[in-house]
């Protein structure tokens, strides 16, 4: 079974003030982590999508194997980066039975909590896999192929929980192994 991954780093981080997949937190910035995180896994493709201007995330996603997809409006919201990510990994790789759909702010997440998330997608392959602690979803989140025409159809600033909402009888939600790792980080007091 192939699967493949979607960073999506294209966010303005306005709430933090700007910079913020470059701030460090343990020493290492969130986009570091992200990328090290999902690198350890063999996926079938990669790709992040990020800003334009943002070249510094280009180069350390390029250095850790993502190929880079770029947003030239992200300011419309998340939706428009899921779609431009799911069509570029497709493009690369027109076989996948499913996507991993990651958000780069998640610096607390581990690799058993994906693995376990991978696990269970394998387990149950046509069904939305979605990570969550104690009933409460969060990223990330796997998403079979028939969900893919859904996903490159978003627009808003609403990305695949929009596509989640409308087949709740199609989630399988998976505990991550401790609350703080569905924390993203938006503000500096995080």
């Amino acid at each position: 079974m192939k699967i493949g991954c979607v960073l999506l780093a294209a966010g303005a981080g306005k709430r933090f003030g700007g910079g913020k997949l470059l701030h460090e937190i343990e020493g290492e910035s969130m986009i570091a982590r992200a990328l090290r995180l999902y690198s350890k896994t063999p996926f079938a493709a990669r790709v992040c999508v990020t800003r334009a201007e943002e070249t510094e995330i280009q180069r350390l996603a390029l250095a850790s194997g993502f190929p880079v997809a770029i947003n030239p409006d992200p300011e419309r919201g998340v939706g428009t980066s899921v779609a431009i990510a799911t069509e570029s990994i497709l493009a690369r790789e027109s076989a996948l039975d499913g996507i991993l759909y990651a958000v780069a702010d998640q610096p607390y997440l581990t690799q058993e909590s994906v693995n376990r998330l991978i696990e269970t997608f394998l387990a149950h392959p046509s069904d939305i896999t979605s990570l969550c602690y104690e009933k409460r979803r969060g990223n990330p989140a796997i998403f079979p192929a028939e969900f893919y025409p859904e996903l490159c159809a978003l627009k808003a600033d609403i990305g695949g929980g929009a596509v989640i909402k409308r087949h709740p009888d199609r989630i399988q939600l998976v505990e991550a192994f401790s609350a703080q790792e569905l924390d993203d980080i938006d503000t500096k007091e995080n």
